[in-house]
């Protein structure tokens, strides 16, 4: 029988305490975890603080994907680093702060003047002003264009992904300390026509090169894989008139088996969490009390999803043993409050079989209602081999097919 992958084992060892496991590791696959690396949420005061002296968290706009509000960071290279220095390391750390959709676009209008809401525009002076203080402050556009590539594609005269990816672009020209002292003007050194008119030709190839990009084509399948789930959850939760979490997300968990070929399982920790009190969690609310927008609701509900998951991957990125530490901007405040339940714990990462997994702050009492609502027959599904097979399945989902799970759901609601 293949023995599970020492991720695998070593997610499980940190998630129980399970010190036995760990030594059994140490002792007879110790040349397999050289390629390891971790970062465990902690209070203890010698641990990194996430924040990394950038006040980003001060807003409530910015939610960081780690719980924290400090952090152990576990590599081969810390451990080298540490055994040189009789135990002080330097841990090398990147960041982003990454915009979704609606921040992006209200982010854009404010730097062209457009007219929006002064409550828009008064969150998005907020979160400049945390780079006009800080520097060292970087923002990245890459989930909404994952989301927005698409309309382009889909038709050429849509303007809205270019427009907003050269607003990003100038913000390299912005003069910051103009900005903080006076945030009702924005000086770029030149009229705003002829910064954007130069920085065109190169966002216009950037996109253009994004159009066939595989990586967002995955995300794109993914997000539609995940809307299928959301109506799949809409209609279980409206067929019930006496609501069996459990049961729930026993059908959920089989649906995903026998009808999507990948188990999201970041997606049923988010549902599960949001429904297992008393009070749902505010961000389902489309799905449980579904109206004529259900559908355009589920699809933007995916895809905040998707946008996590991609915080997910970018947690993975590293440069010779760097850690990067993801946070989210976004006006949607279901959304934040959502995220702010359910923050990563710890992570693994298995650079070697670019392999990852994410413990969230239930994640055991998760682990458990999952393994209690499966069943006999779903149990057959977990040896490793199998996990393996799933794990190579969600990485070669297509969009046609996800779009046939996704009308085949909204049939049922018509």
């Amino acid at each position: 029988m293949t023995q599970p992958p020492v991720v695998d084992i070593l997610f499980r060892a940190i998630l129980s305490g399970d010190q036995a496991a760990l030594r059994d590791l140490e002792t007879y696959r110790a040349a397999e975890c050289v390629g390891l690396r971790s970062v465990i949420s902690t209070d203890h005061a010698g641990a990194v603080a996430l924040d990394l002296g950038l006040g980003a968290t001060s807003s409530i706009y910015v939610t960081p994907l780690f719980e924290g509000p400090r952090a152990f960071f576990i590599s081969r290279h810390i451990s080298v680093q540490a055994r040189l220095t009789s135990g002080k390391t330097t841990v090398p750390l990147d960041y982003s702060l990454s915009f979704d959709s609606n921040f992006a676009e209200k982010m854009r209008a404010t730097l062209n003047g457009e007219k929006i809401q002064q409550a828009d525009h008064d969150r998005v002076i907020e979160v400049l002003m945390l780079k006009a203080k800080n520097s060292r402050v970087q923002f990245d556009v890459v989930p909404f264009l994952y989301e927005n590539v698409r309309l382009v594609r889909d038709n050429e005269n849509n303007m809205r992904p270019l427009n907003t990816l050269i607003a990003f672009r100038m913000l390299d020209h912005l003069n910051w300390e103009a900005f903080r002292n006076d945030p009702s003007r924005f000086d770029f050194g030149v009229p705003a026509d002829t910064l954007k008119a130069s920085l065109r030709p190169d966002a216009e190839a950037f996109l253009t090169d994004l159009f066939a990009n595989q990586s967002i084509v995955h995300h794109e399948a993914k997000s539609l894989g995940i809307q299928a789930l959301l109506l799949r959850f809409a209609t279980l939760w409206r067929n019930q008139s006496k609501r069996d979490i459990g049961r729930i997300l026993h059908e959920l968990l089989q649906f995903c088996v026998s009808e999507l070929g990948f188990i999201p399982t970041t997606e049923l920790s988010l549902i599960w969490s949001g429904i297992r009190n008393k009070e749902v969690a505010p961000f389902f609310g489309p799905v449980i009390n579904p109206s004529a927008k259900l559908f355009k609701a589920a699809r933007g509900m995916a895809w905040d999803m998707t946008h996590l998951r991609l915080m997910e991957q970018t947690a993975r990125l590293t440069q010779f043993g760097s850690f990067f530490i993801p946070h989210f901007v976004s006006i949607d405040e279901r959304w934040r409050t959502l995220l702010r339940l359910n923050p990563v714990r710890f992570m693994v990462v298995d650079d070697a079989r670019n392999s990852m997994l994410l413990a969230r702050t239930h994640e055991l009492t998760f682990q458990e209602a999952l393994h209690e609502c499966a069943g006999e027959t779903f149990l057959g599904e977990v040896n490793a081999e199998k996990i393996e097979a799933r794990r190579m399945a969600a990485q070669s989902i297509d969009v046609a097919t996800m779009q046939q799970r996704v009308a085949k759901e909204e049939q049922a609601w018509r």
